[in-house]
């Protein structure tokens, strides 16, 4: 069969269009657009978070797509919708099919209420789009291809389930080899690295159990290593954040990820997310001197009957063994909150305040509890009737609050100030590191971490020292001579700091932001011509200028991934 023009696409909540994780694509569709055009089809990946409604008319007038899939979360599904209805509406028959976590939980209302929608891939969605487009090329009925939800007459029904892709390696390495896209700032998108599908745990706020199915599966070591590998030589990417529910689930290939970033000395930071009770310090200690500077839990509260009513499985003393650990080897921790949890009074929300001024985070965010179809919490509300079954259709907000009433922003308000609070006084001290250098050796994420502590306290001497410490220890880690030009430059010792950047770029010439900061130490002082030259080179890795030479001008990387 010939190749279908296909159009991937995903728009978020107008709310979502500037917020750093959420006006990015999905994961799961950049998987999708590699699968679908190693099938041989023509697919452009269009990003339209920044899109206007005009401009998205004006695309799919240009692209006249014969499939369109539309990836649809609970925040962005009214924008899913209105997409979908303008295709149909420019194209009557152009196959249009949502996926994604809100598509997959809600297909029954999403068929019966909107017919401009022709099918749901549910869950995993790469075999089944690729057979459900074969199916729709050769006019099979849809009821023969596995994992989908579609409409026959006035019914909305459901194939047989699909099995998991047991393999993942299998799957094609997202950022090998892109295609046709729109409004995809690549470089930012491919920070983002999933490395497993599913989660352990089984919290009832959240959906990630029944989508991916029960248990974990992992892609290789080997697997996640080229990846990182790929994306430092074609991108210039130095910091990238594992976003997997719980990066930390299979111990041994954690502990043998850790050796091969080692081993074939790729110099990377990065972050990851996990569960209080999935670290010790033995595998922390080889995180960081990997590369980790910064940890995720999901804490949600200090109190062991909100932790019991979302399901969480944890006590605090779990949560304070886990930041002890992390806080003795020296990698930020960063912390999920949650409130306006059924019952959650003011004796939880001091127990919650307390633990924070305990563990000391270094960074930390607060969510109200919602609802989300797909989670136990909703099936809960739905059996006792204290939610209507219609709730995602009947109200068009980003997300649906369990609680309404003064004590959840009273309750939100009191833990940003308690992070607040941990955050200034939770660094660690200079007794810290020197704790830190006994217990692990040298480790090039110490010393930028105490740097940083001297830059705070304006002792840039101080900081120039550590590193050029950095350099000398490790002169092909590009890292030391990225952070060195940082302070440099900010001192006004600009040929030096000329001299640094240019170093960062013999050791990873596609680096970005060393080609920007370059461009402007040449505008400064009054080098028109190679200040356009290294522009230029920017703009041929980075299109869009604004990115150019707004966004990218900062040496460092984004530290802390938002939740997913």
């Amino acid at each position: 069969m010939g190749a279908m023009k296909i159009l991937l696409a995903y728009k978020s909540h107008p709310e979502g269009a500037d917020d750093p994780f959420t006006s990015l694509l999905p994961a799961g569709l950049l998987t999708l657009d590699a699968v679908l055009r190693r099938d041989g089809h023509q697919v452009t990946l269009a990003n339209l978070s920044g899109f206007s409604w005009q401009q998205v008319r004006q695309l799919l007038k240009k692209l006249r797509p014969e499939a369109l899939g539309i990836s649809q979360f609970t925040h962005n599904r009214m924008e899913s919708l209105k997409l979908a209805a303008l295709a149909k509406e420019l194209d009557a028959g152009c196959f249009v099919v949502l996926g994604g976590p809100h598509a997959t939980h809600a297909w029954l209302e999403l068929l019966a209420g909107h017919q401009e929608l022709d099918a749901v891939v549910l869950g995993e969605g790469e075999e089944t789009l690729v057979e459900l487009l074969a199916a729709r090329q050769a006019g099979r009925a849809l009821s023969e291809v596995a994992g989908i939800a579609y409409r026959q007459g006035e019914s909305a029904l459901q194939s047989a389930r699909r099995a998991a892709i047991a393999d993942l390696d299998l799957l094609p390495m997202v950022g090998a080899d892109t295609g046709e896209s729109v409004g995809v700032d690549w470089r930012r998108q491919l920070e983002f690295v999933i490395t497993s599908r599913g989660c352990p745990a089984s919290c009832l706020f959240c959906s990630s159990p029944l989508f991916w199915g029960r248990g974990v599966r992992f892609r290789s070591p080997r697997s996640v290593v080229e990846e990182i590998r790929l994306l430092k030589e074609r991108y210039g990417l130095l910091y990238f954040s594992f976003r997997d529910d719980t990066f930390t689930a299979d111990r041994p290939r954690v502990l043998e990820i850790c050796r091969q970033l080692q081993e074939q000395r790729l110099h990377v930071l990065w972050n990851c997310q996990s569960r209080v009770t999935a670290v010790d310090e033995e595998m922390l200690v080889a995180m960081k001197r990997a590369g980790c500077e910064c940890i995720q839990f999901g804490v949600e509260s200090g109190s062991p009957q909100m932790l019991k009513a979302l399901g969480k499985r944890i006590v605090p003393a779990d949560v304070e063994r886990a930041a002890a650990a992390v806080r003795r080897v020296g990698i930020n921790l960063s912390v999920y909150l949650i409130t306006g949890i059924p019952g959650e009074g003011e004796a939880d929300l001091r127990q919650t305040v307390e633990l924070i001024g305990r563990i000391k985070p270094q960074d930390g965010q607060v969510s109200p509890l919602v609802y989300y179809p797909g989670t136990q919490l909703f099936a809960k509300a739905l059996r006792e009737r204290t939610v209507a079954a219609d709730l995602f259709e009947q109200q068009r907000g980003e997300g649906f609050l369990v609680r309404r009433d003064a004590f959840v922003e009273r309750s939100r308000s009191a833990l940003m100030k308690a992070l607040g609070k941990a955050a200034k006084s939770g660094g660690f001290t200079p007794a810290e590191f020197e704790r830190q250098r006994g217990l692990l050796g040298y480790s090039f994420v110490t010393e930028m971490l105490a740097a940083e502590l001297s830059e705070q306290r304006g002792e840039w001497q101080s900081a120039v020292a550590l590193h050029r410490g950095m350099v000398e220890a490790e002169p092909e880690n590009p890292w030391g001579h990225l952070l060195l030009a940082g302070v440099l430059a900010r001192l006004g010792e600009l040929t030096a700091a000329r001299a640094a950047y240019q170093q960062v770029l013999r050791l990873v010439p596609r680096h970005l932001p060393a080609l920007v900061a370059l461009g402007e130490i040449a505008l400064a002082a009054g080098e028109k011509g190679p200040a356009g030259k290294y522009f230029q080179e920017a703009l041929l890795l980075e299109p869009t200028e604004a990115a150019a030479l707004e966004g990218l001008a900062a040496a460092g990387a984004k530290r802390r991934g938002p939740r997913p």
